[in-house]
């Protein structure tokens, strides 16, 4: 049975106890009426996350048993994804719950560079649940600083005892790792009506914010262009750099004006691949930007 309409695909990642389960539990709460399917990785042979996750049919829980899929990087998460667009077409959104010690970037790529993928999903954005209370004591520093450079929205849970002040210092350092994304804080997992839609800013838009000073282990960069570009060069420079750059460069995002074109293009890339989406018609303005979020430093990224 052929689809209608690509199915919405939103990734939650987030560092061990930050409340990954619990927010998906609360939008699944929420929007019953809506037909979710949920992709859980697990370590072992005991899928306890499963177990924890109320409000999704059996059927429709689908587990990756060889390993975490952000370490693994084996064809079945891709099969598995295909099988479900095909055993279940009246998915309207699929959620991918990434284990906490793990980079997200492979759970993503095949959203942008698998064919077969493309034509079944749209990968609308990553939510980072952070926990509030643990930020500052938190292990495996690379790891969270990763998932917090990938996301499009940035939960910051276990907020209900911050005072505003310390909200304030919080929204600070988090800009400083990751100036694109949206920020908002949460308690017991229940983000607002908004969140809950999964309607993220990366399916329908950028907002390229102002250079603030990054962290110390993640740098930014911004590439302007007053003029239109020509496509074919700009695309295989930028396929050529995010590729030999695939390990440094988490985060692409940026809004392209082509030679010729009458429509800008949205561009959002993670690790080394990317895709490029049709924007706006354009009104006026015919800047071309472009930021990269990544391990930075020493990188030759100039077109």
């Amino acid at each position: 049975m052929k689809r209608k309409s690509k199915i919405p695909v939103t990734v939650i990642t987030g560092f061990l106890g930050a409340g990954k389960t619990t927010f998906i539990n609360y939008v699944l709460q929420q929007k019953k009426g809506k037909q979710f399917a949920l992709v859980e990785n697990e370590f072992g042979d005991v899928a306890i996350d499963t177990k924890l996750i109320s409000g999704v049919d059996a059927s429709q829980m689908f587990e990756l048993k060889q390993g975490c899929i952000c370490c693994t990087l084996t064809d079945e998460y891709e099969l598995v994804l295909q099988e479900l667009a095909e055993r279940f077409p009246n998915i309207e959104h699929v959620l991918i719950e990434t284990t906490g010690v793990a980079d997200p970037a492979p759970v993503i790529q095949p959203f942008f560079k698998d064919e077969n993928l493309a034509e079944l999903y749209v990968y609308v954005g990553t939510v980072c649940l952070v926990d509030a209370m643990n930020f500052t004591t938190q292990p495996e520093k690379d790891i969270l600083l990763k998932q917090l450079a990938i996301a499009d929205t940035i939960l910051v849970n276990k907020s209900e005892n911050l005072p505003d002040t310390e909200k304030e210092d919080f929204k600070v350092a988090l800009k400083q790792i990751n100036p694109l994304a949206e920020i908002s804080f949460i308690s017991y997992g229940k983000a607002n009506p908004e969140l809950n839609q999964l309607h993220l800013k990366a399916a329908n838009g950028i907002d390229l914010m102002p250079d603030p000073e990054l962290h110390a282990h993640i740098q930014k960069k911004k590439l302007t262009f007053q003029h239109p570009l020509n496509r074919a060069e700009f695309l295989r420079w930028l396929d050529y750099t995010l590729d030999i750059y695939k390990n440094k460069i988490y985060r692409t995002k940026g809004i392209l004006c082509f030679q010729g074109e009458p429509f800008e293009y949205i561009v959002q890339g993670v690790g080394g691949s990317f895709e490029l989406i049709e924007g706006d018609l354009i009104l006026d303005s015919i800047e071309s930007q472009v930021v990269f979020i990544g391990k930075l430093e020493g990188l030759s990224i100039d077109f």
